[in-house]
């Protein structure tokens, strides 16, 4: 890029500058889709290491030929490598336009603001700033008459196709299920007969009023438990499969925690959300409800053929019941580490005399 000279910038007058920033501008636009363009297919690239080199661990003694399996393991990492310079790359370009853009515009409003203090401006000149006042009040008027006709024209779109996403800004906002009271299963065991859930996703068990001590999440699964400011520090990529509780659509409504799989990463920073799909495996992928939520009301799931420790009889967690795609609070009784399940108790089955046995992989830290 080209070096600028502050010194030798033309005559703001000529409205070169001001073309000049909206040029910029477009190109930090263009260089932002690029660069999120390029982290989504280094993700994919990340997940393709991922499988492979869980592919030649778990069947070193069975494969023919290692030394081929072993070269498509080391291909895939240098075009990782590759792609991890090529973002870099991206994200220095877009750096360098968006610095250049700050020192153009701050020259800008520095050059207006000497001009407007001024005590010996000419008589003609006070009358051109104040024209150029005038101007700016009724394009701001303008400005914000349109605004008002395309937030009316949005809350229009919004009856006519209920679907529009919701978003609050602060939170997560979920599209409303096109499900309804849908069952929603998938595949699981149970350690015996008497479930009274057994094959029925709408059998929810009892809950009880929390108490206010009940509000505080019990241990994690891992070394400790994670605050909400470290929960939302957690970032997620496209395919990742989740643990999402979708926002309630009203404030007398309880959701429960569901499984997901990401689809879209949304903007970046604080401001970073994600387009998440029900997993319901009973409908076509494009029937099912898509929601948009934060990293707050996410929980990453292990990626699966991962080896997971035994947790400790007796903790709390969150676990996936059988038959369906929700997951709901259990306490563990014990784990089978020769078939990776854990036996569970749900919550509202204490009296029940057999447990349920879910996959290792889909029993995670508690959170209410």
């Amino acid at each position: 890029m080209s070096s600028r000279n502050r010194n030798a910038r033309p005559n703001r007058n000529s409205g070169s500058t001001q073309g000049e920033e909206a040029h910029l501008w477009g190109q930090i636009k263009d260089d932002i889709r690029t660069m999120i363009e390029g982290v989504n297919n280094s993700n994919d690239q990340l997940r393709n290491i991922i499988a492979q080199d869980n592919y030649i661990s778990k069947n070193k003694d069975s494969i023919v030929d290692m030394g081929a399996e072993e070269s498509k393991l080391d291909s895939m990492l240098r075009g990782g490598v590759k792609g991890t310079e090529l973002s870099k790359q991206q994200i220095d370009a877009l750096y360098e336009h968006v610095t250049v853009l700050r020192a153009l515009v701050k020259a800008r409003e520095d050059a207006d603001a000497q001009a407007a203090g001024s005590s010996g401006l000419a008589g003609r000149d006070r009358q051109m700033l104040s024209s150029s006042v005038r101007s700016s009040s009724a394009r701001g008027a303008g400005e914000r008459e349109r605004d008002k006709e395309n937030a009316k024209e949005r809350e229009r779109e919004k009856d006519r196709d209920p679907s529009v996403w919701e978003f609050d800004g602060g939170g997560e906002s979920p599209v409303p299920s096109p499900l309804g009271s849908h069952t929603r299963k998938l595949g699981g065991g149970s350690a015996g007969a008497g479930s009274d859930r057994s094959g029925n996703r709408d059998s929810v068990p009892p809950r009880e009023t929390p108490t206010k001590g009940d509000s505080v999440p019990p241990e994690s699964i891992g070394a400790g438990s994670a605050t909400a400011a470290q929960r939302a520090k957690v970032t997620f990529f496209k395919g990742q499969d989740v643990v999402f509780k979708p926002k309630p659509t009203n404030g007398n409504e309880t959701t429960d925690w569901m499984l997901g799989r990401v689809q879209q990463v949304l903007g970046e920073g604080k401001s970073r959300r994600y387009k998440v799909q029900d997993a319901d495996p009973e409908l076509p992928p494009d029937q099912r409800g898509e929601f948009r939520t934060s990293a707050s009301s996410m929980i990453p799931l292990p990626a699966a053929g991962v080896e997971l420790g035994d947790l400790e009889k007796g903790k709390t967690v969150l676990a996936l019941y059988p038959d369906s795609t929700t997951f709901y609070k259990a306490e563990v009784m014990g784990s089978d580490a020769a078939n990776g399940k854990v036996s569970l108790r749900f919550e509202g089955e204490e009296n029940n005399v057999t447990t349920q046995l879910v996959d290792r992989r889909f029993v995670v830290e508690y959170r209410n």
